[in-house]
């Protein structure tokens, strides 16, 4: 069974995410809920996560290295974690650098807030698959 994790430091949507992939027939995984930002790397290590989705709302442009750098150091640490972000439409600056790090092979791929639960569900799936 796959493992994935929701890293955010929103809990409404986190719990909500799980709640609907815990109910979704057919779709057999573990979730976690990893909202301390601090202890990511560590959590993911230890749970042998298979797949990260990210959540970058409010995501700032001065962030935009120490992301790259989270992404990368979640990468090197765990090769068989596909990671998957959480991106607005709305935030140029968001969009630019998920697409930059998808480029650079450090994430799998992105996906938008407005995209239906089942696209992001068989997102999550087809990832998993691999």
């Amino acid at each position: 069974m796959k493992k994935i994790a929701i890293i955010t430091k929103n809990r409404i949507l986190a719990e909500s995410l799980a709640t609907a992939i815990e109910v979704t027939p057919n779709f057999k995984s573990d979730f976690f809920l990893f909202l301390n930002y601090q202890q990511v790397l560590l959590d993911a290590e230890i749970f042998e996560i298979d797949v990260a989705l990210i959540d970058l709302v409010g995501c700032r442009v001065k962030d935009k290295e120490v992301l790259l750098s989270f992404w990368t150091k979640m990468h090197g640490k765990l090769p068989k974690c596909h990671l998957l972000l959480l991106v607005s439409q709305d935030d140029y600056s968001c969009r630019e650098i998920s697409s930059q790090a998808k480029r650079a092979g450090i994430i799998e791929d992105f996906v938008f807030y407005d995209a239906s639960l089942k696209y992001l569900l068989a997102k999550l799936e087809s990832i998993s698959l691999l």
